[in-house]
């Protein structure tokens, strides 16, 4: 049996949406054949989300620096103090988070004491067996935990397939999109290195509630996958369920 994760799905939810320019068929094809691997967005979220789950491996403290930026149309070289802060090891990539995100990092997570935090799920749908881990499974309700490098639009969410699917999932009632956002970041500038930004949680949080036809909708969907990757010849390309072995 083919095996699929909940956020591939989404992809293939974002791309037949039309929802933005990054969301085209060529991206959806690399997530699916595992072309796409990471980037700067992926890891520094990655790097927060080891803190809020109380992962402290891989983590070294790093000193106050500098950083040189060229600014204006003088292009002149201005000197930008960087505060103390953490790197991270993700992927073999160096990332950065000043002490101050971490400690926001540090108190999302426990403000959730009685938390269950990365919880894998598999649900066969459709001849297919999907997945998802949750951020935060907290009672009947889950969290996900999302960085953010732009101010964050609530219709993204609200109209993705990823509350439905985990819904369905953990068989819970309510999902709580929990968005931090890096104001100001370029990734070009600052790249791995978010040190000195500031770091703000998105509030009120962009929950969204199980409703009747919602397992429909969700089986509706992976009809239509299943559909698109047999036609693009990429249904090959999908891993076979192999139990918890599947992500070792």
């Amino acid at each position: 049996m083919k095996l699929i994760r909940c956020t591939t799905l989404e992809k293939f939810n974002r791309y037949i949406a039309e929802r933005s320019s990054y969301d085209t068929e060529q991206s959806l094809i690399e997530a699916v054949t595992g072309v796409f691997t990471g980037n700067e967005y992926t890891r520094i979220g990655t790097a927060f989300h080891k803190i809020v789950e109380g992962d402290y491996s891989d983590i070294e403290k790093v000193p106050p620096s500098q950083r040189i930026e060229i600014v204006g149309r003088q292009k002149e070289q201005v000197v930008v103090p960087l505060p103390a802060g953490r790197k991270f090891n993700i992927d073999g990539h160096d990332v950065y988070l000043d002490v101050n995100q971490c400690r926001i990092a540090v108190d999302y997570g426990e403000s959730y004491p009685d938390a269950f935090h990365e919880i894998r799920l598999f649900k066969e749908v459709e001849g297919i067996m999907i997945t998802g881990c949750s951020d935060i499974l907290w009672g009947n309700q889950i969290r996900d935990t999302k960085t953010k490098y732009s101010p964050p639009d609530d219709s993204d969410y609200i109209n993705s397939f990823q509350w439905r699917l985990y819904l369905e999932l953990f068989e819970a009632n309510v999902f709580d999109f929990d968005l931090f956002v890096f104001e100001g970041y370029n990734k070009d500038k600052h790249g791995y290195d978010v040190r000195g930004l500031p770091l703000t949680k998105y509030e009120p949080p962009i929950t969204c509630y199980r409703y009747p036809s919602m397992e429909a909708d969700n089986h509706a969907l992976v009809r239509e996958f299943v559909k698109w990757a047999k036609f693009r010849k990429v249904y090959d390309n999908l891993p076979e369920y192999d139990g918890l072995n599947s992500f070792d």
